[in-house]
């Protein structure tokens, strides 16, 4: 009996530590970064549309694989336009209203939705869904880093990707079950839980509110030193952040097919339905937001950011490249899941950080905005060469071209890491502390 007494208390102790090392990760983010995760929280559980619009072209719409990959391309066309045209409007008019309003008109593009079905129709209406929604981008952006000390906002940033992906985790599986009910059932609830969110910010961070959260001053800081100590006052006149954009549009080009794509794999080749591939998507936003938090606390400092970048780019290959190997549908998409999720968790997190602390102060959100656009180009044009190439050449030679294209992006960042990181320095008795 002593053995297993012995193991019980081992299990114990390493569930405490477990606990105390989660605790830790959290602490000292201030409430309003948390209120603010709440409400994004509350709209990506409403999310369903997004992960099932593929899926809806095709299979409730009747369109064929090209038509969905214009309609699609009109998503990232808008989400450009509504990322360069929130950051405009939130100096304007201040994060608050930009993100008040860019929930609401969210929800009626959301319900409207419901009555078209001409080509044209649709495709404006996808146009301005993410138009608006992804205006939303940088009020938070701004929202985030005026509520959070610089020594702190890397984790506030972290937690407000775990926010998303916890809504990512109930999104697909909700949304799934939705369209058993009928499609329509989809686009009102998705629309619902906007005008909820944009209800829950009000509350919270209205003038008139008396919750009287306190700003800080918007600053940038870097935990990694290189030879220049200045940046350029705008992105477009800075060569390596130029190329960090790129890279970063090479890597979401990889990271898109997971959105676009891989819903619509799966129903073809594994010939899955819509709840089923709900189940296994919302997989990958249940492992990042238990995963992500405890892992970036643990391992921050250790390597340079794009170090952890790349390797993050590896895991995206390994994703890909699992389709082009003869393994069972669940197998595969098992390993898939697990790869890209990891994969995320690195490339993500300490992008961002890149782009945080290497804006000059006074531009961190001409930077941001930067970062942001490279997605939303990538948002353009990934749906419309992927479902160009599987129209003529297959599911196969897709994963082939994503893969080399993941490997491109880690080849750049590599090169831009001899010219803008050197090796971080690590405080060796922290790092002790923390494992």
């Amino acid at each position: 009996m002593l053995f297993p007494a012995l193991f019980l208390a081992d299990i114990v102790t390493m569930l405490v530590k477990a606990y105390r090392h989660w605790r830790d990760a959290f602490s000292g983010i201030p409430t309003a970064v948390w209120l603010l995760a709440l409400v994004s929280l509350v709209n990506r559980c409403g999310s369903m549309a997004i992960v099932f619009l593929s899926l809806y072209l095709t299979k409730q719409l009747g369109y064929d694989v090209e038509q969905a990959g214009y309609a699609l391309g009109c998503y990232g066309l808008g989400a450009l336009v509504g990322t360069w045209l929130g950051g405009r409007l939130t100096d304007r008019l201040g994060y608050f209203s930009v993100m008040v309003w860019s929930l609401v008109l969210t929800g009626i593009v959301l319900t409207i939705f419901v009555w078209l079905r001409n080509f044209p129709a649709v495709c404006a209406a996808v146009f301005a869904l993410s138009l608006v929604s992804d205006s939303f981008r940088p009020a938070n952006s701004v929202a985030i880093a005026r509520y959070s000390a610089p020594e702190v906002r890397t984790r506030a940033v972290s937690l407000y990707r775990m926010s998303i992906n916890m809504g990512w985790t109930v999104a697909p599986a909700l949304g799934g079950l939705l369209v058993t009910l009928g499609w329509e059932w989809l686009f009102w609830i998705d629309g619902l839980t906007c005008f909820l969110a944009a209800g829950l910010l009000f509350w919270f961070f209205s003038p008139k509110s008396s919750f009287g959260f306190t700003e800080v001053e918007a600053t940038t800081t870097s935990q990694y030193t290189s030879g220049n100590t200045t940046s350029p006052s705008s992105p477009y006149r800075d060569g390596p952040y130029l190329a960090f954009a790129f890279f970063t549009l090479l890597n979401a080009l990889v990271f898109m097919q997971f959105v676009w794509t891989v819903p619509l794999f799966f129903k073809e080749a594994y010939h899955w339905n819509e709840r089923v591939i709900g189940l296994i998507i919302s997989l990958n936003g249940l492992f990042v937001f238990l995963v992500e938090m405890p892992m970036i606390y643990l391992i921050e400092g250790r390597l340079s950011r794009l170090q952890f970048v790349r390797r993050g780019l590896l895991l995206y290959t390994v994703s890909f490249a699992v389709f082009l190997l003869p393994l069972s549908p669940t197998w595969a998409a098992l390993l898939f899941i697990v790869a890209i999720s990891f994969g995320e968790i690195l490339v993500m997190p300490f992008s961002t950080n890149f782009a945080y602390s290497y804006a000059a102060k006074g531009s961190a959100g001409s930077y941001l905005a930067l970062y942001s656009i490279s997605y939303s180009i990538a948002n353009i044009a990934a749906p419309l060469f992927s479902t160009q190439i599987i129209a003529r050449w297959g599911y196969f030679t897709l994963w082939t071209v994503v893969c080399i294209l993941a490997l491109m992006s880690l080849f750049g960042f590599w090169l831009l890491e001899r010219k803008t990181e050197p090796r971080p320095r690590i405080d060796v008795q922290a790092s002790k502390a923390r494992s």
